[in-house]
């Protein structure tokens, strides 16, 4: 799954990387405007979902937000740092810090309303 996400066969068609804990830190350290977080773990058929749904029908809802990936079991430390206890995990940051979290293979409408609150920050 996210050998497909980072040699670009999903096509989202906005700023995306594949993060480990150092480039996780400089997005966070970096970024002023909103960006989403996605932790997920190759064995997790939700995770396959929501980042199918985020190069598909949800292109359009989160276009605007840079969105970085981070696989747990790579990267543990980060998942234990934001409180992930399941995958897939949306983790909205807006000047640096997290904002918003949800869990599970979003809807268009729950990315939808995600989206709106970084619009509101």
């Amino acid at each position: 799954m996210l050998a497909r996400f980072r040699h670009g066969k999903d096509t989202l068609d906005m700023p995306r990387q594949i993060l480990d804990g150092d480039t996780f830190d400089r997005q966070r350290e970096t970024h002023e405007a909103p960006w989403l977080a996605v932790f997920v773990s190759d064995w997790c058929q939700p995770c396959e979902t929501l980042l199918s749904r985020l190069s598909g029908s949800a292109h359009d809802i989160v276009r605007a937000l840079p969105l970085g990936v981070v696989d747990i079991e790579r990267e543990p430390a980060l998942a234990e740092r934001y409180g992930v206890k399941g995958t897939p995990t949306l983790v909205l940051f807006v000047d640096g810090e997290p904002r918003a979290t949800r869990v599970g293979a979003l809807s268009d409408d729950q990315l939808r309303q995600l989206c709106e609150e970084a619009g509101r920050s």
